[in-house]
């Protein structure tokens, strides 16, 4: 990495570190460590990546989608280690079990974003994790509140079809 590309990097950690921690927290509650870990091993791809780095979405959009496969690794491992658990009394079996339906709920849903428009996955990342108003994305993204809503409703719509159709398959396989 040239020095020009270590300042543009260390430019882009110190403006959007908080977002990706908070994005990578908010999918692991309520597991704080390994949500530092993960934050980490985002910013150390991006790092090694940052020469590749073309510039066909926001610098937060690309970490976000590098969180979202990170995220998706750590979960399976987590998944297939905990397999090797036997002797969990019926009080942490059960909220094993419970970690492990949110798991696979939240695998879902980060398949689902993964599938739709980066657009969309964008926007409803802003309007439902961030908690950002749609007079507040409207002028982040320079649009009118009408077009946010429009688009809103698209990704939904378009949220919805996907988990349908990935919940369906997942139904059929199991």
């Amino acid at each position: 990495m040239d020095e020009k590309d270590k300042k543009a990097f260390v430019c882009v950690y110190g403006r959007h570190f908080r977002d990706v921690y908070a994005y990578v927290a908010y999918r692991l509650m309520p597991d704080r460590e390994g949500a530092r870990d993960i934050t980490q091993e985002v910013f150390l791809a991006a790092m090694k990546g940052f020469s590749q780095y073309r510039g066909d979405a926001s610098h937060l959009t690309w970490l976000r989608s590098i969180a979202r496969f990170k995220i998706a690794d750590h979960l399976r491992l987590r998944v297939l280690s905990a397999g090797s658990v036997s002797s969990l009394d019926l009080l942490a079996q059960d909220a094993f079990e419970q970690l492990s339906q949110r798991e696979e709920q939240a695998q879902l849903v980060s398949a689902v974003m993964r599938e739709l428009p980066v657009k969309y996955a964008d926007l409803l990342e802003e309007k439902y994790l961030e908690g950002l108003s749609v007079a507040d994305i409207a002028r982040r993204r320079g649009e009118s509140d009408k077009a946010v809503e429009s688009n809103l409703s698209r990704a939904r719509d378009a949220f919805r079809q996907a988990f349908a159709r990935m919940n369906q398959a997942k139904e059929i396989t199991q």
